[in-house]
């Protein structure tokens, strides 16, 4: 019989069933995560003591005597005196008027206004000029990125002389993005790169791989396209910014000017820009924030951290970027003196996708790998005062760094849809698609540009890797398949993710994850742990006695608090009624084709049972 820890947990309650209760467990987690919450490192002050530090608060004016009367000009000693009191007035009224200077100064770099400093190398695009663009090409992909890279994938896995041309406003070749917030950071000379094209990363078994999909040689120089007929070229540095769908002609624009092409099948595979924090918007201004989106943002940011300037990074955000990149920053400051702080709103980072418990389980393994966490931080100003982010909260107190990283999310830009005339969705946002991709005639969409229909779920769009790779894959069959006369097929591919927090913890996900489900999670019994044991074994004491249970008995503990205990390998039902609608594999790998198999059915009897098709005692 497995032996499990199952934990049943709703938004404000949890049950759990396991060997022997300790009720002193909850106790010791919030003694442990209240001092480690609390790290030297965060600068918290209130709104009192932080005034010496606001520059909105100005000394008074100095005082200023009437101007003396004209002297008589007999009297040199009074002509003396008076030119001495208008120097001394004139040396004073100067010192003020430099320091309402230096004031309204550091109020531009606070205000919604402030201009951006220019950052980043120029590039030229490619081709150069517009006349190197073809007239016309049989397959047009609006985007550069993985979605389209797929979709070319299956056009010319069926068609090899298929004529593709690809268009992306970056200006390297098509690159994989997960480990722009993992691997790419172990990279000792990251911020010392240049060409973005020869990118490299290890992963986590010792195999080095390129960012790029494939080298510049794969593809067909872009001004050879249209003679050659047939092949891939990719034009970057150039945008889409309409398409005639009744004509199937498209307007680029680059730095080299403006071009009008036809087309024969079109893809919008644009994908998303980075959200930015409307509080930051005067540390931007000051050159002090960024966000993170492409491999370029990846090398001007460490090439940032290696100055001399920066010793604290702040990361703003407790999604899944920011905590992948949280613990990458940390891994490769280790040593360095160099501190990073992530602050969100939730009350644990993850908030909105992990059972509390293992929430909170990600909150501790973040902690240990040095980051310091700062929960419940609402930023809603910023300001650089001398040099240094401060950042106003909600609460009225203050965060300070050096340098602060924006990971609040993405959105999609609607301008091409608009001028192109296509369906956007209204609240989800994307280009809005049937079943089978296609937005208008010959014009699909895919990636995170496209809100499709999901048999189940109803109308969403997917933002994440897999989901770029398989719904490319379809529309670039469909694309195909209209071409050719045949049936297209509907796109029934449930969104998959993946993410690291450091070498030690790891988790895969399918279907739709989302804390506020009910959820069963079914724990191996050796791979549950309590904290107070933990403690132990590192030495910092024992913080009293355990409480006694009845072996087998159900313990309802409040608020999720079977966050006492550490987790290491585990498997998460989550649920809709009766029907589960989401797996999540705890430290579990090479077992997504169960997980499908698990969504397929949907309905059991027993998840016990259903969690020993998983062999939670096997690390692999």
């Amino acid at each position: 019989m497995l032996r499990a820890v199952s934990v049943l947990c709703g938004e404000s309650q949890s049950f759990l069933l396991y060997t022997t209760a300790r009720r002193d467990a909850y106790k010791l987690f919030r003694n442990t995560y209240a001092s480690a919450s609390t790290s030297s490192q965060t600068v918290l002050t209130s709104e009192a003591s932080q005034a010496s530090h606001s520059p909105s608060v100005h000394s008074p004016p100095p005082a200023q005597s009437s101007p003396p009367p004209t002297p008589p000009s007999q009297s040199p000693r009074r002509s003396w005196t008076v030119a001495a009191a208008l120097a001394l007035t004139a040396s004073v009224g100067g010192i003020y008027f430099f320091r309402k200077l230096s004031e309204e100064e550091k109020k531009i770099i606070s205000s919604e206004d402030a201009p951006k400093k220019n950052v980043g190398p120029v590039r030229t695009p490619i081709p150069a000029s517009a006349d190197q663009l073809p007239r016309h090409v049989q397959f047009l992909l609006v985007g550069a990125g993985t979605a389209s890279f797929a979709a070319m994938r299956a056009i010319r896995s069926q068609k090899p002389d298929a004529q593709v041309l690809m268009v992306g406003s970056e200006y390297q070749l098509p690159y994989m993005r997960p480990p722009l917030t993992k691997e790419l950071w172990r990279e000792p000379d990251l911020d010392k790169v240049t060409d973005l094209d020869s990118l490299t990363f290890k992963q986590w078994n010792g195999r080095v791989r390129s960012l790029a999909y494939e080298p510049s040689a794969f593809y067909t120089p872009v001004e050879q396209l249209e003679e050659r007929g047939a092949g891939c070229g990719v034009a970057r540095g150039w945008a889409v910014r309409r398409l005639d769908v009744a004509r199937r002609r498209a307007t680029l624009e680059g730095a080299g000017g403006t071009h009008t092409l036809t087309y024969d099948y079109c893809l919008v595979a644009t994908g998303v820009v980075a959200r930015r924090s409307a509080a930051l918007a005067g540390a931007r201004g000051a050159g002090r924030a960024r966000t993170l989106r492409t491999a370029d943002d990846v090398t001007q940011l460490a090439a940032r951290l290696a100055g001399g300037d920066v010793q604290r990074v702040a990361v703003l955000g407790g999604g899944l970027l920011a905590t992948e990149l949280s613990a990458a920053l940390a891994a490769r400051l280790k040593d360095t003196g160099k501190t990073v702080l992530e602050l969100y709103r939730e009350s644990s980072p993850l908030a909105s996708i992990l059972p509390s418990y293992l929430a909170e389980e990600a909150a501790r393994r973040l902690q240990e790998a040095g980051v310091t966490l700062l929960p419940e931080a609402d930023v809603v100003d910023s300001i650089v005062v001398d040099d240094k982010v401060l950042m106003r909260l909600a609460s009225g107190a203050e965060v300070e760094a050096d340098y602060v990283v924006e990971c609040v999310g993405t959105e999609f830009d609607p301008a091409l849809a608009d001028a192109s005339e296509l369906e956007v969705h209204p609240e989800l946002g994307g280009v809005v698609v049937n079943p089978e991709l296609q937005a208008r005639p010959r014009v699909w969409a895919a990636g995170s540009a496209a809100c499709h229909w999901a048999p189940r779920e109803g109308r969403r769009r997917g933002g994440l890797h897999d989901h770029a790779v398989t719904s490319g894959r379809r529309a670039g069959d469909n694309m195909l398949a209209d071409m050719l006369g045949t049936a297209p097929a509907p796109y029934t591919h449930p969104h998959m993710f993946w993410t690291d927090l450091g070498p030690d913890l790891g988790y895969e996900a399918i279907g739709t994850i989302d804390s506020k489900l009910k959820t069963v999670g079914v724990f191996s019994e050796d791979a549950v742990t309590e904290l107070r044991a933990h403690a132990a074994a590192a030495g910092e004491g024992d913080a009293g006695g355990p409480g006694e249970g009845a072996a087998g008995a159900a313990v309802r503990l409040e608020g999720g608090a079977a966050g006492g205990r550490r987790y290491e390998r585990g498997v998460v039902f989550y649920l809709e009624g009766r029907r589960v609608v989401g797996v999540l594999l705890w430290n579990l790998f090479n077992r997504m084709h169960v997980a499908r198999q698990v969504l397929a059915q949907a309905e059991f009897e027993d998840l016990f049972e259903v969690a020993k098709l998983f062999a939670l005692h096997e690390d692999e």
